[in-house]
């Protein structure tokens, strides 16, 4: 949902903008997955939501 909302307020955030929207998950170790998992959903111009 935080990426979600990140999204469709930043549709290309930098990895700042994602790093201060992902606050209300533990991030030990997974910055990087996280940053990664979002750039791909804003490169993909989704939310991360399946068509079906």
């Amino acid at each position: 949902m935080a990426a979600a909302a990140l999204l469709k307020k930043n549709p290309k955030p930098t990895d700042k903008d994602i790093d201060e929207a992902m606050t209300n998950i533990c991030r030990c170790g997974t910055y990087q997955r996280i940053r990664e998992a979002v750039h791909m959903a804003a490169g993909a111009g989704t939310t991360g939501r399946s068509g079906g």
